[in-house]
Formats: C-alpha cells, sequence, structure tokens
C-alpha cells in the first residue's frame, strides 16, 4: 500500500520459458518476467461507519426516542469530519430512524401507536403473501438454511449467554430475510425493505423477554414445517398471527395496551 493510502496489486517476479527462434533451431531461453496479481481493497467507508454506529446508538437505546442529537457533537466524538455524519443522519432519516424537522432540528424516531399498527398491518400482509410464494417455489437449499436458522436460534435460547439476545435479533431477522428473498417477487422485497429499519427496531423490543424468545420460536417452527409440507395457506396463515402476536406484545410493552 503506498503512503497515500491507496492499494496496489502485489508484483513478483518469475522465470518462465520463452520460445525464440534464431536462425537455426527452435530454442527455449529463460526470460524473467513480471506477473501483476491484483485485488482491489475496499475499506468501509467513514459514511457506513457512522451509519452503523449511530443506528446501533437508536437500537439498544442509547439515543432515546424523542432525544435530540447533533451533528457537530458527532463528528466531534468520532473523530470525523461533519460529511460523513450529515450523510449517515440523512439515510436513517430515510429509513425512519431519526426525524428532521423545517429547523433542521434533528431527533430519534419516537414510536407512536398508530404508527406501530400501520407498520404491522404492511408486514402483516406482505409477508403472509411472501411466506405463501416462498411455501410454492422454495428449493430444498432455501429450506435447509431456514431450518439451520432455526437450529441456531434453539441452540442460542438454550445457552443463554450474555451475547444470546444479540444474536437471536439477527437470527429472528435472518428467518423473515429468508422467507422474503425464496418469494421471488422484487415489488414485494422493495416494499418490505422501506420498512427493515424500523421493523427492525421494534424487533428488538420484542424479544428482551426470554419468554417472549420462546414463543417467536415456537412460531417460527410452525411456519417452517408448513413450508415444509408445501401448505401455502398454512403457512400464510401461520405467519398473519405471527406478526399478529408480535404486535399485541409490542403494545403491551410500549403502550400499555392489554391484549384481548
Amino acid at each position: 500500500m503506498s503512503q497515500n493510502g491507496q492499494f496496489y496489486g502485489k508484483l513478483r517476479s518469475v522465470v518462465i520459458p520463452i520460445a525464440v527462434r534464431f536462425a537455426g533451431p527452435l530454442t527455449v531461453k529463460m526470460k524473467e518476467v513480471f506477473i501483476v496479481t491484483f485485488s482491489i481493497q475496499r475499506p468501509v467507508s467513514y459514511h457506513d461507519q457512522v451509519h452503523r454506529y449511530l443506528k446501533d446508538m437508536i437500537i439498544k437505546g442509547r439515543y432515546q426516542p424523542g432525544e435530540r442529537i447533533y451533528e457537530s457533537k458527532i463528528a466531534k466524538e468520532l473523530q470525523v469530519s461533519r460529511s460523513p455524519v450529515r450523510e449517515a443522519i440523512r439515510t436513517l432519516e430515510q429509513e425512519g430512524l431519526l426525524m428532521i424537522d423545517e429547523k433542521s432540528k434533528i431527533t430519534v424516531y419516537e414510536p407512536t401507536l398508530k404508527d406501530l399498527e400501520d407498520i404491522y398491518q404492511c408486514r402483516q400482509a406482505l409477508e403472509s403473501l411472501a411466506v405463501s410464494l416462498a411455501t410454492q417455489s422454495a428449493k430444498k437449499e432455501t429450506l435447509e438454511l431456514i431450518e439451520r436458522t432455526l437450529r441456531e436460534a434453539n441452540r442460542e435460547f438454550e445457552q443463554n449467554s450474555c451475547q444470546s439476545a444479540q444474536a437471536l435479533l439477527h437470527l429472528n431477522t435472518r428467518f423473515h430475510d429468508l422467507i422474503i428473498e425464496a418469494s421471488q417477487n422484487r415489488r414485494l422485497q422493495k416494499q418490505l425493505h422501506d420498512l427493515r429499519s424500523l421493523t427492525f427496531f421494534y424487533r428488538s423490543k420484542n424479544i428482551e423477554k426470554r419468554e417472549r424468545c420462546f414463543e417467536i420460536i415456537s412460531q417460527h417452527q410452525g411456519i417452517y414445517r408448513s413450508m415444509q409440507q408445501r401448505d401455502e395457506a398454512k403457512a400464510a396463515e401461520l405467519m398473519r398471527r405471527h406478526i399478529e402476536a408480535d404486535l399485541c406484545y409490542l403494545k403491551t410493552v410500549l403502550f400499555g395496551e392489554k391484549s384481548e
């Protein structure tokens, strides 16, 4: 790597035979040549790193809902210029995790009951369709990936270590992502992608209790069994009930509403 931070390919010299025809018979001479092997190294951009940092702070509750944050303060904390911080904030605004008002005041997303219901109603409709489509067309390899994800979730739940909660959060997300990808419907995938960050935000609140984690894993297993049996109607209904259960739990935890 050069001093200015650019990466170059590795140069190495090798001796290879070169056939050269002189006046007489064909002669083979040994000649040293340089062969360049090059692979581009792409370090993570400041924008991506700041985005990941801020998102993590929001998801883990280090930045509280409704809390005001300051571009200059974040830049100083992370020892970067304000430009990547500004870009990361704009990205998080698009994802719904930050709000910017007409006076450029930046605050952390604050859940409302109406927004929670809107998001989960969309998820119910879209993910029920996704699992129905996936059940029809999922290949054996996809079903094996889903099964492996469920096994890992069971293992993490049983271990109940300090890292288990974070692992279960990501395994929960992977389960849903695999089904959405297997739907092979790009329009549906795009709509769910637009809800991805807020879904992850709420999902992190949904697995804070061990009892709830057990319920989620059990519901995922039921959905998977229906997919294995190629019963698309049952898989869709179980997904709808699963997301409804998530919604009821979150309404109780976040807003004190009692489930009917």
